[in-house]
């Protein structure tokens, strides 16, 4: 049996310029890419005590921050936002050389506008903004604008298309999409993602949290094609892959 190791990278200066090439897009699509940055478990668990943090390792760090050093928005669900206390995102001095400009904003996705999300995003200085459904309350919407929160509401339609197209309207090239799960799972099945990159961390959680990659939306299922466009480990363990997704793959 033939069988393939791949690369071990680790944060040497030339290990570096590989992770960067292998995040690299093949090439321009000429609309807004989303592109997914997720980490589980080798058995799919994707949070320990309600946190995607519990799993990382310090190279799931570098391709995390490599991702947000690549991107014009962070797009991430309101309840990974709150559960993961996210705030304006900075650009890793690792990848600073390689960005030109300010670091990307936050767009936090939201169905409900809680009161917890409006404290999260206030007094962010327009750097933490929030995608409401377009099915939120206008009240709602009014009273995040009164706090000072910027605030987009969202086409009505399938959630990927909204996106992308408040994704052009703000400029942005390259999507960065965070989480959580089932927000994947909805993208993915809409055919709005362009690309999975999928850390892989060393270890197998028994009990825990029932969470997984991509949870169940109802009966019946959805087969994604997806090709593995690259892939590499490093000394500390792991696996860290991207992957294309759609029909344009097979």
């Amino acid at each position: 049996m033939l069988s393939t190791r791949p690369p071990a990278l680790d944060d040497d200066p030339a290990a570096l310029d590989a992770i960067w090439s292998a995040l690299r897009p093949d090439r321009p699509t000429g609309v807004p890419m989303i592109r997914a940055v997720m980490i589980s478990s080798v058995d799919g668990t994707t949070t320990i005590d309600g946190r995607s943090g519990g799993l990382g390792t310090p190279t799931d760090r570098l391709v995390y921050d490599a991702m947000r050093a690549r991107a014009d928005l962070v797009l991430v669900g309101s309840g990974t936002a709150l559960a993961e206390g996210y705030g304006p995102a900075e650009v890793s001095r690792v990848w600073a050389d390689r960005r030109t400009g300010p670091a990307p904003t936050v767009l936090v996705l939201t169905r409900s506008l809680p009161d917890r999300l409006i404290d999260l995003c206030a007094d962010t200085g327009d750097r933490v903004r929030i995608a409401a459904a377009h099915a939120v309350d206008g009240r709602r919407v009014e009273a995040a604008r009164a706090r000072g929160v910027t605030v987009h509401v969202l086409d009505p339609g399938p959630t990927g298309a909204a996106v992308r197209a408040l994704a052009s309207h703000l400029h942005a090239d390259e999507v960065d999409f965070e989480g959580g799960p089932r927000l994947l799972g909805t993208l993915l099945s809409e055919g709005a993602v362009d690309d999975l990159v999928l850390s892989v961390a060393p270890e197998v959680i028994i009990g825990g949290d029932d969470s997984t990659l991509t949870p169940g939306h109802g009966p019946g299922s959805t087969r994604v094609p997806m090709r593995v466009v690259s892939a590499f480990t490093c000394p500390r363990g792991g696996l860290y892959t991207r992957w294309a997704v759609g029909e344009g793959v097979r």
